[in-house]
């Protein structure tokens, strides 16, 4: 886990970069929503921005992936806010979850169970240890699985119905996984939920007749979210 002198380094990086990408004044206003919230998530191993090439993972995996990058908490919540849905009794399953960034923004959501699958065994370690430490933190155990995986060969389980995607991997392996969650609809019909954050290939999803029931652009979120973000469901 990095220590706090690394991790305040890192955040002065990305204050930095948002002077140099926003402008000053942006930067400030974007403070108090983003970076505030991240820092209330300190002593959670959660941040930082990896390439896929320092990453360990099959090279024919890494080929279709993009760099690890966490989700923001309030970006994430965002995408939640006001649908109606029952997290009580849902499984929320991240696709490149990475550090389990998203996990544990989920758990607190309230998700009955929550599900990563990651490519790298480095993250996917790391993960695992951030839910656990949520699981000591809250006083309970947090229904959650790990798999270390190719996201595209996962199968999708039945109990499965919110899917979450923070711009893993391009339109080839999201297509893969798409068709596989359209498998397991096949086999157990229920709504669903796909959330889509950086949606660079939003495309994919549409052309399986998803309903669009929210949609963010890059200047509601973030400059760097080239994508925007989308939320579909199938009901």
């Amino acid at each position: 886990m990095e220590s706090v002198k690394e991790m305040y380094i890192r955040y002065l990086a990305k204050i930095r970069r948002s002077v140099k990408g926003r402008g000053i004044l942006n930067s400030i206003l974007l403070i108090p929503k983003r970076y505030i919230q991240t820092f209330k998530f300190r002593e959670f191993d959660l941040g930082g921005v990896i390439d896929k090439h320092q990453l360990d993972g099959p090279v024919e995996v890494k080929e279709h992936a993009e760099k690890f990058e966490s989700s923001n908490p309030v970006f994430f919540r965002k995408m939640f806010d006001n649908l109606d849905w029952p997290f009580q009794n849902s499984t929320f399953v991240d696709f490149g979850c990475g550090k389990g960034a998203s996990l544990v923004y989920a758990s607190k959501l309230g998700f009955k169970k929550v599900i990563g699958v990651e490519y790298s065994s480095s993250l996917t370690r790391i993960a695992e240890a951030n839910m656990k430490k949520l699981s000591n933190k809250i006083g309970r155990k947090v229904e959650c699985e790990i798999i270390n995986s190719d996201a595209a060969l996962y199968e999708i389980p039945s109990e499965a119905d919110c899917f979450y995607f923070f711009n893993p991997f391009d339109a080839n392996i999201l297509d893969r996984v798409i068709q596989n969650i359209n498998k397991s609809l096949e086999i157990n019909n229920r709504k669903i939920l796909i959330v889509y954050v950086n949606a660079l290939h939003n495309q994919v999803i549409e052309k399986y007749h998803y309903q669009m029931v929210k949609h963010f652009t890059t200047k509601e979120l973030d400059i760097y979210y080239l994508g925007g973000a989308y939320v579909y469901k199938n009901f």
